[in-house]
This record gives C-alpha cells, sequence and structure tokens, in this order.
C-alpha cells in the first residue's frame, strides 16, 4: 500500500478521520475502564471502612489500595492527557487540510472547532433548521474542570488521599 502524499489531500484526510475517530473511541475506552477500576477501588475501600473492627492487616490494606488508587489516578491523567493531546493533532491536521482552497468537500473539523472553541452556530442551507446552535455544553467543554483527563483524576485523587490520611491517622493511633 502507497502512503498517501502531499499532492493527495483526500486520501491523506481519510487516513487522519480514520485515526482521529479511532483515537476518540480510544480516549471513551480507557476512560470507561479507568473509572470502573478506580470505582471498584474505592467500593472496596469503603465496604473495608464501613466494618465496625479496623484491624491493623485491614488498615494496612487500606492504606496500599489507597496509594496503588492514587498511582492509578497518576497513569490516568497521563494516559488520557496523551490520547487527548494526539486526538488534538490529528483533529488539527484535518483543519489544516480543510483550510486548503483546493477542498471543496465538507469541513467537519473546521465545524467541530465552531462549536467547541468559538462558540460559533453552523449553517447549512440542506439541513432544517438550517442553523446548529451549540448548546452549554459546547460552551462547556473547553473549561479546564469539563477536561475528563484532569477533573477523574482529581476526585479519585482526592478520595484516595483522604482515606489514606484517615487510614494513616488509624494506624498512628493504635
Amino acid at each position: 500500500m502507497k502512503a498517501p502524499s502531499e499532492d493527495e489531500p483526500e486520501a491523506t484526510y481519510e487516513h487522519l478521520l480514520t485515526l482521529w475517530t479511532s483515537g476518540t473511541r480510544d480516549y471513551q475506552s480507557m476512560l470507561s475502564d479507568y473509572l470502573m477500576a478506580n470505582s471498584i477501588i474505592v467500593m472496596v475501600i469503603g465496604l473495608i471502612v464501613s466494618r465496625e473492627s479496623h484491624t491493623l492487616p485491614l488498615t494496612v490494606l487500606i492504606v496500599l489500595l489507597c496509594i496503588f488508587g492514587i498511582l492509578l489516578c497518576l497513569q490516568m491523567a497521563i494516559v488520557l492527557g496523551r490520547l487527548s493531546g494526539q486526538n488534538a493533532l490529528w483533529e488539527w491536521r484535518l483543519r489544516g487540510i480543510e483550510q486548503d482552497p483546493d477542498w471543496h468537500k465538507v469541513k467537519l473539523m473546521t465545524s467541530l472547532r465552531q462549536l467547541h472553541e468559538i462558540q460559533h452556530p453552523i449553517e447549512d442551507q440542506r439541513n432544517e433548521p438550517t442553523v446548529f446552535v451549540p448548546n452549554w455544553a459546547f460552551r462547556q467543554h473547553r473549561q479546564w474542570w469539563a477536561h475528563r483527563a484532569i477533573s477523574f483524576p482529581w476526585f479519585f485523587g482526592s478520595v484516595y488521599a483522604l482515606l489514606l490520611v484517615y487510614s494513616v491517622t488509624k494506624l498512628l493511633s493504635a
């Protein structure tokens, strides 16, 4: 299979679009996996903490699970941040192709950027209604706290840190 050249923008666009959609799917899949793993760990810690009697081995287990959870949160932030950055690169390359004066096909990434970053309505006379207006979620999407690669690791990391402090306090008072 021959690699697409600069003379073949349609083929390059198609390959980049495939990479972008695959990256988006991979991001969502990884996010789901990390949320499941963190939820299970928090649930196990919660079940142990809810026991009436805290034995030394269970408290040590909580400390170990909290440390593992914090490491998992760091990994989650790195992996999701990398996938997000990679997807942004593909999107940037796609918009570059769409900006070419010879590009006369649909400008998917340019339209997506109009919605997400500029929050500018998209017009298409072939559709009904002819104007698509970005809603509240589009306006909030680029806020730092709306980035799942940032907010979920911070959330779970905070839970683990609080439980770690609780467990270490229990260990020191024993």
